[in-house]
């Protein structure tokens, strides 16, 4: 059985979401799958046949405790198969500009880190009006309303294709082993 790490960084909880998809996609496929937020230790990828990293995007930026994690595991993720996920609202937008700033976003992960993982993908991410304190929602919902997306603050609004979450996840399992395709 393939052992596989999933690390992820997540701050309202959306990318958590998203890394438990991958997760359950991944042990459907056979593979045997420890989940584990950044924050909790500093899990090693050492004795795992691969690697799964995920962060969101806060402030133009993925979470430090996980970039902070991949520089200091660089070598050992360089030597196992290893893919990124990256939570971005930009994402949800399908425009040229979105998919530039995205793209930038994954190159300045990989420059941070010094690790360039073997796949890389972008997932939409959500507005969780209902997470955020009142300053916060009171920003993103200005925010929000100058890009033209919702600004109903009673409800979260989750743009994630959850195909491609599950796709990627197949993806990933169908390079580890034939048995995992």
């Amino acid at each position: 059985m393939t052992r596989v790490l999933l690390v992820y960084a997540s701050t309202h909880g959306h990318t958590g979401r998203i890394a438990t998809r991958i997760a359950e996609t991944l042990r459907a496929t056979g593979a045997d799958v420890e989940l584990q937020h950044a924050g909790d230790g500093d899990p090693s990828p050492a004795g795992y046949d691969a690697v799964v990293v995920g962060a969101s995007i806060h402030a133009g930026h993925h979470q430090r405790d996980i970039v902070a994690w991949a520089q200091r595991h660089r070598t050992c993720l360089g030597r196992l198969p290893a893919a990124f996920f990256s939570v971005c609202l930009t994402a949800a937008d399908d425009t040229e500009e979105s998919r530039v700033a995205t793209r930038t976003y994954l190159d300045e992960f990989v420059e941070a880190t010094g690790w360039t993982p073997d796949r890389m993908e972008t997932f939409a991410g959500a507005i969780q009006y209902r997470e955020y304190d009142f300053a916060t929602r009171l920003l993103i919902r200005l925010l929000m309303h100058k890009g033209g997306h919702p600004t109903d603050t009673s409800r979260d609004h989750d743009f994630t294709d959850w195909d491609s979450v599950e796709a990627f996840a197949h993806e990933f399992a169908a390079r580890l082993t034939p048995a995992a395709a």
